[in-house]
């Protein structure tokens, strides 16, 4: 049961703290000898914080054999260690878990570092969904085309009334859908604030890891790299503030990120990704 719970079969989720602004240049069964592990491209900022927002591009990156799962998504952390506690949300393809090969809306939390806490979508008693409009744990489509239609969600957390609240296609109360209570933290960081914010992605696999968003790199841009975009935190102290995010990419011949400042509506973006591999 605590291997079911965690964010996946194989561990941890979070990705490593960013501690340099390095930015990109566009460059089988699981084998039993070497256990799936985990590989991101991401950009982060540590900074108090009820939540955060932005607009995720959506894609559909194919999983091959010794490779497990490719997501996109926003994670929002407190504390550190055996305390690290997050609230997470995004899509992902991941077929062991789903049954299919589409990308899936999805929200995770864990309140001590994935070990004996936290869950995916409705598969413990944690989210409490109000509102019917998103399937959680479903499917979405359509998503984008390379070079052609880009598709996105837009995505929200917001700490209110001690409520990790979810919003998605927009931010006002008509389309929220759900909420994480504090009370799931236990006294810890996240009962109050989170201390980080995160977007990008994060794959699984063994001697082969899947495509990341388009399966293309960062430095392709716009229709032909996954994005997130218009991202921003909401401070402790009120207001909305556009993020100003730190890139992270630990495995460049896989998977990079870039990141940029535009004028509305796109304002923080990041471009990540790539093709996997042997990483």
């Amino acid at each position: 049961m605590q291997r079911f719970f965690q964010k996946s079969s194989f561990g941890s989720g979070i990705p490593p703290v960013a501690r340099s602004a390095s930015v990109a240049t566009a460059p089988q069964a699981a084998s039993p000898q070497l256990a799936p592990t985990h590989r991101w491209a991401h950009a982060s900022q540590n900074v108090s914080n009820l939540g955060g927002h932005s607009f995720i591009n959506l894609w559909d990156p194919a999983i091959g054999a010794n490779q497990i799962f490719s997501l996109s998504q926003h994670w929002y952390s407190a504390g550190s260690g055996a305390n690290l506690q997050t609230a997470e949300v995004g899509w992902q393809v991941y077929p062991q878990k789903y049954g299919n090969t589409k990308p899936v809306f999805f929200v995770y939390w864990t309140a001590d570092a994935y070990n004996k806490t936290g869950c995916y979508n409705l598969d413990c008693s944690a989210f409490v969904q109000t509102s019917k409009s998103w399937t959680i744990g479903g499917a979405i489509s359509p998503w984008s085309v390379y070079g052609g239609a880009q598709q996105e969600i837009q995505v929200s957390f917001f700490l209110y009334n001690g409520n990790w609240w979810l919003y998605v296609q927009g931010t006002d109360a008509a389309h929220a859908i759900g909420y994480y209570p504090t009370s799931l933290y236990k006294g810890g960081a996240m009962a109050s604030h989170a201390d980080g914010i995160d977007y990008g992605g994060e794959t699984v696999g063994s001697t082969s890891f899947p495509g990341m968003g388009s399966g293309h790199f960062a430095a392709e841009g716009w229709s032909k790299a996954c994005y997130q975009r218009d991202i921003y935190y909401f401070p402790t102290g009120g207001g909305v503030t556009s993020a100003n995010l730190t890139p992270s990419q630990s495995w460049p011949g896989c998977y990079t990120v870039v990141k940029a400042n535009y004028a509305a509506p796109w304002n923080a973006t990041i471009y990540y990704g790539g093709p996997g591999g042997n990483c």
